[in-house]
């Protein structure tokens, strides 16, 4: 999930000739997709435009998509750093975890942010940071699960499963 051309550097290399910068990604987070099949709706990934936001200004209910995946976004992992990626409720949380991690000789990260649009568009700069810097865990905080925090946490709960 590159959001920078240094990000795509990273992961294409030599495999692309040409690489266009036009800076940092605005929201972060891979698009919202949405699924419009007879008269349903189902939400496939979520995104920037949140359910909420979707269900505003559509008639139809909108369902969250389980099961085999038809759209990017749909498998159980996606975009997995190196390191373990711990999930927590507060950054209180995150800092006792990390104090005991560290204790034990573990290089950790945190990665938190208080504003959602912040957190979107440097989650995977931070998971990619904590990579090159040889952390051994990511300690996430997690963001409220509505909005584009939906997003997020459904980004870093994939993250943390492997």
């Amino acid at each position: 999930s590159p959001t920078t051309a240094q990000h795509v550097l990273d992961d294409l290399g030599d495999g692309v000739d040409l690489i266009l910068d036009g800076g940092s990604c605005e929201v972060g987070v891979e698009s919202t997709i949405v699924e419009c099949l007879s008269g349903s709706l189902a939400l496939l990934r979520p995104g920037a435009i949140s359910a909420e936001q979707i269900q505003d200004v559509v008639e139809a209910q909108l369902t969250t998509e389980q099961g085999v995946s038809r759209a990017p976004g749909m498998l159980v992992s996606h975009y997995t750093p190196d390191a373990d990626v711990v999930l927590v409720d507060s950054i209180e949380e995150a800092q006792r975890y990390k104090t005991k991690l560290e204790s034990d000789g573990g290089k950790v990260a945190i990665i938190h942010h208080q504003q959602v649009n912040e957190y979107a568009q440097k989650l995977y700069d931070d998971l990619r940071d904590a990579d090159n810097n040889a952390c051994s865990t990511v300690i996430a905080v997690m963001p409220p699960d509505e909005g584009l925090g939906a997003a997020i946490g459904d980004r870093l709960r994939k993250a943390a499963s492997r």
